[in-house]
């Protein structure tokens, strides 16, 4: 539901405002979750790469001692 069209009216002359975009449906409360999770990652990249760097350097130091 947006705000109603108005016209503008400009010398005698009325304008009609282009048509409001359409409301689309809403995401999945899943998807909008899943959306929100990546933009916080995204938008905390330095402690993403740290965090990912540290999980890289554990798995390597497990896989050092496997056979």
């Amino acid at each position: 539901m947006g705000v109603p069209q108005a016209i503008v009216v400009r010398k005698g002359q009325s304008y009609a405002m282009p048509p409001a975009p359409r409301d689309d449906e809403e995401p999945s409360p899943l998807a909008r979750h899943l959306r929100e999770v990546v933009a916080v990652a995204i938008g905390m990249w330095p402690l993403t790469g740290v965090v990912l760097l540290a999980l890289g350097l554990l798995w390597m130091a497990g896989m050092n001692g496997a056979p």
